[in-house]
């Protein structure tokens, strides 16, 4: 997500004058940097602390807040609204849809409030991947193994090479409940009156949903300058 962050998720924060941000799944702490560098923000960050120990690293830091965790055991918990979210985590069907769900159900995100998710295209906006299958409920878990994506072939490498091949990856792109970009697309059916929905599809992809609440809400002119190359 970082290669989105100049152009196009800072431009969006200052000019819509954001300053509580959610960022769930942080990583290495790339993002939240970043974030700490436009002043006047205040962060929340959900990670499952696979990739470093957060809370140690901005221990010192007033303007975060740390809860480690996965994002479908601290949202419900959560009695705070933002006006940006930043998702990036476990990228399949199942956690995104159910993000989404609790943000909307809970009102964690304001009224023309943003929320950024990552991986809307190639590998993963039509196919699952699962730092922890039995986090997930199996009903909802694709047959998935260890092994690379190429784009443009529905199956898994199996000889080690491909995009992710240590990752745990749905043998199968596709079909329904799989992926990213299908989780953002069922939870607008129920939705969408309350949303716009934008993507860019370069860099693994960008989806943005803008909070409308029912109503017409003028697009950033960042975002409106950008419509040629967004999806509706």
């Amino acid at each position: 997500m970082q290669h989105f962050f100049e152009s196009i998720i800072k431009p969006q924060i200052l000019e819509r004058g954001y300053h509580r941000i959610c960022e769930i799944g942080a990583g290495l702490g790339g993002n939240t940097d970043k974030l700490l560098t436009i002043k006047g923000t205040e962060i929340r960050i959900i990670d499952a602390f696979l990739d470093s120990n957060l809370q140690e690293k901005y221990m010192r830091n007033k303007r975060i807040k740390v809860h480690k965790g996965l994002s479908l055991q601290i949202l419900p918990k959560l009695h705070e609204s933002f006006d940006c979210i930043l998702i990036d985590a476990d990228h399949n069907w199942y956690t995104v849809f159910n993000e989404l769900s609790c943000i909307e159900q809970q009102s964690i995100l304001r009224n023309k409030g943003t929320i950024f998710l990552h991986d809307t295209s190639w590998p993963y906006g039509r196919r699952d991947m699962y730092y922890d299958p039995t986090a997930i409920p199996p009903k909802y878990v694709h047959p998935y193994e260890r092994s690379g994506m190429v784009i443009g072939q529905i199956e898994l490498t199996h000889n080690g090479s491909g995009k992710n091949a240590n990752f745990m990856n749905a043998i199968c792109e596709g079909g329904p409940r799989n992926g990213v970009l299908t989780a953002i697309e069922d939870f607008l059916k129920i939705q969408g009156n309350e949303y716009v929905f934008l993507r860019i599809e370069e860099e693994h992809g960008l989806g943005i949903l803008v909070k409308t609440h029912g109503a017409n809400v003028t697009l950033s002119k960042r975002l409106s300058s950008l419509e040629l190359k967004l999806h509706y």
